[in-house]
This record gives C-alpha cells, sequence and structure tokens, in this order.
C-alpha cells in the first residue's frame, strides 16, 4: 500500500512539473507580439535577427529559470551587476523609458522560455 501511495505522488509531482514548465500558448503568442511592440530587437538578436547591443536570446530558455527572466525584465539593474563584461546598451537604461506592464512581464517570459 506505501509503494502505491509513492508512486500515486510521484506521478502528481512529476506532472505537476511538467505542466509548469510548459508555458501558456496564448501567452508566449502575446509575448512575441510584445517583443515586437516593446522594440526588444533593438538590442537583442533572435535567430541573428536583431540588434548586437545586447546578448541574443537563442536559448534563454534552457540557460535561465522563470524567476530569473522576470528579474531582467523587472529588476535589469539588480541582473546586470553580475555581468563581466557588461553590454554596450544596458537594459536597465532602456527600461528606464520603456516601462512593461504586468501582463506584458507573464507574456515576454513565456515567450522568452521557449527560446530552446
Amino acid at each position: 500500500m506505501r509503494r502505491l501511495g509513492a508512486t500515486v505522488l510521484g506521478i502528481a509531482l512529476f506532472g505537476a512539473g511538467v505542466f509548469a514548465q510548459t508555458p501558456d500558448p496564448k501567452k508566449v503568442a502575446a509575448g512575441q507580439l510584445a517583443y515586437t511592440a516593446q522594440k526588444c530587437a533593438t538590442c537583442h538578436a533572435i535567430k541573428g535577427q536583431g540588434g548586437k547591443l545586447a546578448a541574443a536570446l537563442d536559448g534563454v530558455g534552457t540557460k535561465l529559470k522563470d524567476a530569473d527572466i522576470r528579474k531582467w525584465l523587472t529588476v535589469p539593474a539588480e541582473m546586470e551587476a553580475k555581468l563581466t563584461p557588461k553590454p554596450k546598451m544596458p537594459m536597465s537604461t532602456f527600461m528606464k523609458t520603456h516601462k512593461l506592464t504586468d501582463a506584458d512581464v507573464d507574456a515576454l517570459t513565456a515567450y522568452l522560455l521557449t527560446l530552446k
């Protein structure tokens, strides 16, 4: 009986992890739109398309967790402090004039997590 309970718990925990890692397709689509609307490609590139003033975003979904992506979008100066070398165009400077809504942050995070 204990073995069955442990198996059910393991399946429940594994299943929850899978669902937590799969972004909502509607949010992903909204994130792609927000990426364009917020002019993220001014500095960042995806698949060779976009700017070279900051890191390319290819593979960011495998390099960063949800929380780290959110920090980049909400408190970029805190994240930049960890970088060596510093980017040519600090995101914190750009974000002073480009405020994101909570919905933008959610959507952009979902989109960026799909960039594997």
